[in-house]
């Protein structure tokens, strides 16, 4: 094991992390209380000892190489699973339980996360939960970096590039919605065509439910209409979709429930066959804690028979 690991202290880390995101010495040595030249001078021997560049200097500060980037990686995570040991170390003392879940779920998982939720607390009745939800790009960063335990939600696009693990859960076609009384609603059959006359609102460009759409526009030879909302926000899209005439996509599970609860109505156009998966994810690095892997079965039992 290289001499340096064990030199390595928390401040340490953090002044890795602090330079990475503001690449500059000097804020980066006010922020952590010492002399920009001490700040210098350390830096370019914890680069000796650990043998690459981490940053390469330019005239406008610091930009972090790609062995910096590495490090980096792995320094937001020690950070993360320090605070994290410090303050479940805390509410133990305080005679609290000491496991606790952090879970990132994009909008279409809330359904199988919050049954999976709901088996694992009849389990561990004083399990800690922290549950966030946006689209899947960050959330995924989140789990690389530490911050969440645990991802569920569409499989697509970088996700499966990423040294995670990941089990698909299930998969469902995706489908247009529109308001109750929307002039849409009434048709049985409605084309590509008779949607290009109502504005859209889209997931983000990169997100895995707006590649099933742009692929279903390439089999249909459609086009995406030009004035098109992006929204990754769940509440603010029904509430669009509820006060005007636009339209959207959903898959077809969460599609299913808005209908069900009348909020929604499911236009009739021919299912788009562009299935997407949703699954889990989480990190190989280091093996899932009793809370997690209690999760993990209830999602994939829950989930099984679909």
């Amino acid at each position: 094991m290289a001499n340096w690991i064990q030199k390595l202290k928390l401040h340490h880390l953090q002044m890795l992390v602090a330079l990475g995101e503001q690449g500059n010495l000097t804020q980066v040595a006010k922020m952590m209380h010492i002399t920009q030249p001490a700040l210098s001078k350390w830096l370019t021997q914890f680069e000796e000892e650990v043998g690459v560049t981490l940053f390469e200097r330019h005239s406008k500060g610091l930009r972090t190489s790609t062995a910096g980037k590495l490090l980096l990686q792995h320094a937001r995570r020690m950070i993360n699973d320090m605070e994290r040991s410090q303050t479940e170390m805390e509410r133990y003392k305080q005679g609290g339980m000491s496991e606790s879940l952090k879970i990132g779920c994009s909008p279409v998982a809330t359904d199988c996360v919050s049954q999976a939720i709901l088996h694992l607390l009849k389990e561990m009745p004083d399990i800690q939960f922290n549950i966030e939800e946006k689209v899947m790009e960050p959330l995924l960063n989140d789990l690389l970096a530490g911050t969440i335990d645990v991802v569920v939600g569409r499989v697509g696009g970088r996700a499966l590039g990423l040294p995670l693990n990941y089990q698909v859960l299930y998969t469902e076609p995706v489908c247009f919605v529109a308001r109750l009384d929307h002039p849409l609603a009434k048709k049985t059959a409605v084309t590509w065509e008779d949607l290009t006359h109502w504005r859209w609102i889209v997931w983000p460009t990169g997100t895995p439910i707006r590649q099933s759409i742009d692929n279903a526009l390439v089999d249909h030879n459609a086009m995406l209409p030009e004035n098109i909302i992006e929204s990754s926000s769940m509440n603010v899209s029904i509430n669009l979709l509820q006060n005007s005439e636009m339209v959207s996509i959903l898959s077809l599970r969460l599609a299913e429930r808005y209908a069900h609860e009348k909020q929604l109505v499911i236009l009739n156009l021919p299912k788009i066959e562009q299935k997407g998966s949703v699954g889990v994810f989480w990190r190989k690095d280091s093996p899932p804690s009793r809370a997690l892997s209690a999760f993990l079965h209830y999602l994939i039992q829950s989930n099984h028979h679909s």
